[in-house]
């Protein structure tokens, strides 16, 4: 199961006994679990939650057995990095499918799922649902509803900004935005790169512009250089941003004309838009195809290549990029 079969689940009436959340997308299997609990068992007393190496089999066994004569729920909570055994997985759910008062969430934040999702079940009423990362727009309207919940003054282009910044890491971002509404004043870019991060010596996004452009970007990488960055941080962020440039690249194809809130569902400001649209229509496809491919090769070594100078590694390839326009 995914994301929209569970919200369509939990539209209708949820009645599983066990449920596995996973996948690549910690946000999700958190807020989930949350919203499941909620549901299930609004008294937080009626909860029994395991968090990581807390977790005991015996414990968990004998919460969920019990039976209560007031028809108390009995719900039991699960947060863990490895798979549980089998056996031990396989006896938990089936006390909650005979249990009418018990039942099971297990919130799995590794890949080590195929194992576990064995003995997630229909028959047992159990179920795994896997989440996939957040797309840009899911992030940003994520972010959007708790900014409008708290009264936070930003606009959507600079939700963007803080979300590319971050790689779409979400829950980063909900902390980060929520230190930044502290203020009580209006949220730009400028408070972005002031207030959020230790590179704020440095505007990336403007630095992927020039690259893109052809410009001279020896300064940049010697600031760079001189900063504690994070490679993938850099190599994700400009695929975001090139991902972007893509959108409007074919839209105006398409259509002979350009709307950022059409693309986007948000109107950015007249003078980034512009330069968003010279952009576009500068770059071909082949660019874009070029570059992708370049930076998926150059995300799969730093992750996975152990012996290689990291840095140097990223600036030979944003120099190689430029070298594809």
């Amino acid at each position: 199961m995914y994301k929209k079969a569970l919200d369509e689940l939990l539209n209708k009436g949820y009645n599983l006994k066990s449920i596995l959340l996973y996948g690549e997308e910690p946000f999700y299997i958190k807020e989930y679990s949350n919203k499941i609990a909620q549901l299930l068992s609004p008294d937080k007393d009626n909860r029994l939650v395991y968090y990581f190496d807390e977790y005991s089999f015996e414990g968990a066994k004998n919460y969920l057995s019990q039976s209560s004569l007031f028809g108390d729920t009995n719900l039991l909570i699960i947060k863990h990095e490895k798979s549980l055994p089998k056996n031990e997985l396989d006896t938990l759910i089936d006390i909650c499918n005979k249990n009418e008062n018990s039942f099971f969430i297990f919130e799995l934040y590794s890949s080590d799922a195929k194992k576990a999702e064995k003995s997630f079940d229909k028959k047992k009423r159990a179920q795994s649902v896997r989440f996939f990362k957040a797309t840009l727009s899911e992030a940003q309207a994520i972010l959007s509803d708790f900014a409008q919940k708290k009264g936070i003054d930003i606009d959507n282009y600079s939700l963007n900004h803080l979300l590319l910044w971050l790689d779409i890491n979400i829950e980063l971002a909900l902390k980060e935005l929520e230190k930044l509404s502290i203020n009580k004043e209006k949220i730009g870019s400028k408070e972005i790169d002031e207030l959020v991060y230790p590179l704020n010596t440095i505007n990336l996004e403007k630095f992927y512009i020039d690259l893109l452009n052809k410009k001279p970007i020896l300064k940049i990488l010697k600031k760079l250089e001189e900063e504690e960055i994070n490679e993938i941080r850099v190599i994700l962020g400009l695929e975001n941003f090139l991902r972007q440039l893509f959108m409007f690249h074919s839209y105006i194809k398409l259509n002979g004309r350009f709307d950022s809130r059409e693309v986007l569902g948000y109107k950015l400001p007249p003078q980034i838009e512009k330069e968003r649209v010279q952009l576009a229509i500068k770059l071909k496809e082949q660019n874009f195809l070029d570059i992708f491919k370049a930076l998926q090769d150059s995300e799969l070594t730093i992750k996975s290549v152990s012996n290689i100078e990291k840095k140097s590694f990223l600036f030979s390839s944003l120099i190689k990029i430029q070298a594809l326009l």
